[in-house]
């Protein structure tokens, strides 16, 4: 058992279950070591939460750097870029979030502002770049559209923990992304929108669900 080993287990089970769940002896019951060879990596449960915190900014800045990779047109990068925020809030539990305000918000607020700087500049330039091409619309306010997403995408944690009864957390995620991307859409470029989102996993079941009762 490595230090690498104990971080991604560690990870995998604050982000899908919460931090306030695992005490320093569950971690190692759930490792299968003793809480003397945990120790020996990680001083405490709150060294452990820094430590995911960083992987988790460094998985999500990862998947970032791969959207930008992609085959370019600015409503295309967009739309991987919010891919990336889908499968990010799909993967991480709210309780995780709700935890780590609650019980770390240092390190809440560290993370919120670590993902904030890796998405802003990256959706403020295809906004810009986008309304020069009119593919978005010309009356959006770039930094306050990013401003408000930023804020969304947190919210939306906060609204699936809610709704967990009545929708599913991808349902939640997926419904939010919809109406930001038919919100600053060019109205002459909805088209084209819906045709590049057939490419895009994260409406695909909205799609499959809008024809099934279309029929």
């Amino acid at each position: 058992m490595n230090e690498i080993t104990i971080l991604q287990t560690v990870f995998r089970l604050f982000t899908t279950q919460g931090i306030q769940l695992f005490t320093m002896d569950d971690i190692a019951a759930k490792l299968g070591i003793s809480k003397k060879t945990l120790y020996r990596f990680f001083t405490s449960r709150h060294d452990l939460v820094k430590q995911v915190c960083t992987l988790a900014a460094a998985n999500y800045n990862q998947s970032m750097e791969e959207a930008d990779k992609t085959e370019i047109n600015n409503l295309r990068r967009v739309l991987s870029y919010m891919t990336v925020n889908v499968n990010f809030c799909k993967a991480t539990s709210p309780t995780f979030f709700t935890d780590l305000q609650k019980h770390y918000p240092a390190e809440s607020a560290a993370l919120v502002n670590t993902l904030n700087n890796i998405i802003h500049s990256r959706i403020l330039k295809v906004l810009e770049q986008g309304i020069v091409e009119g593919v978005f619309r010309g009356s959006l306010h770039p930094k306050l559209v990013v401003t408000i997403l930023q804020q969304h995408i947190q919210k939306d944690f906060e609204f699936a923990a809610e709704l967990v009864n009545d929708y599913s957390k991808d349902e939640v995620f997926r419904q939010a992304m919809y109406l930001f991307l038919y919100g600053i859409i060019a109205p002459e470029a909805i088209p084209q929108l819906e045709s590049e989102l057939q490419h895009f996993s994260f409406l695909n079941k909205m799609a499959h669900t809008e024809i099934n009762e279309s029929i």
